[in-house]
């Protein structure tokens, strides 16, 4: 046979996925934590909390996962805004040409300068 067979890879498994996900999952795997969520849901309820929230809003992103594991809805607190997306970065003039710094140059024209390809060799 004068070309030789392609041997096909297999292709590699998915990994499963060891934790379940979803909304309230830890109270289905353990019913015995419930009484945490009502802790946790009372203790999100008080006003004092509320002003913590208001004052570090990076608490959310600590507390949204807890919440979502247990099943509680979090409390009406607005979230924190997202930060403003930055202007994007002006673009360098095509026209002129950027320096090539010692050890780039050095590779791009090597030791004797630069020289050009021979063609028709």
């Amino acid at each position: 046979d004068p070309f030789p067979t392609r041997r096909l890879r297999a292709r590699p498994k998915k990994p499963l996925r060891l934790l379940p996900r979803g909304y309230g999952w830890l109270v289905r795997m353990g019913p015995d934590l419930v009484p945490y969520g009502i802790e946790l849901a009372y203790f999100l309820a008080q006003p004092e909390m509320a002003d913590l929230l208001a004052t570090a809003p990076r608490l959310w992103h600590v507390l949204r996962p807890v919440c979502r594991m247990f099943g509680i809805t979090p409390p009406e607190t607005l979230p924190p805004p997202r930060p403003a997306r930055r202007a994007p970065a002006a673009r360098p003039d095509p026209v002129r040409m950027l320096r090539l710094s010692d050890a780039a140059a050095a590779r791009e024209y090597g030791p004797q300068g630069y020289r050009p390809p021979l063609f028709g060799r």
